[in-house]
């Protein structure tokens, strides 16, 4: 069954880019094989993240892009996230990120969904130790 974020994020990719995205930069993205291409994003891990993103906004009645950067915010290590925005309603949206947080348990959703996976040899390094 697809989730309620998979659909939503198909629709917004179509309906910005169109189903093919035909003069865009992922069309270009995917014909040129770079590594932002949309092909490259378009797995379960993509989805399983969404899916956390968008329960945890559901949960505090807030954007997932505010969501979103409300943990970059709270992650140790992050000074300033730079944000792209190129209208006022955008700039708008992502303050929205300011001015509340996100409890510990959110946190820790989000942040062991989007873990990315640990290349070789640390994967097998990692799966050595925790198995002693």
């Amino acid at each position: 069954m697809e989730s309620a974020a998979r659909r939503l994020a198909e629709r917004q990719v179509s309906s910005r880019h169109g189903s093919a995205g035909a003069g865009t930069r992922i069309e270009l993205a995917e014909k040129e094989g770079w590594s932002e291409s949309w092909s490259a994003y378009a797995n379960e891990r993509t989805w399983r993240v969404l899916d956390e993103l968008f329960a945890v906004a559901a949960e505090t009645g807030k954007q997932p892009a505010q969501v979103a950067l409300r943990w970059l915010l709270q992650r140790p290590g992050v000074t300033a996230p730079i944000i792209g925005v190129r209208t006022l309603e955008h700039l708008d949206d992502n303050l929205g990120a300011t001015g509340w947080t996100l409890s510990a348990e959110q946190m820790a959703r989000l942040t062991q969904v989007s873990e990315p996976a640990l290349p070789y040899p640390y994967d097998v390094i990692t799966s050595a130790a925790q198995r002693r």
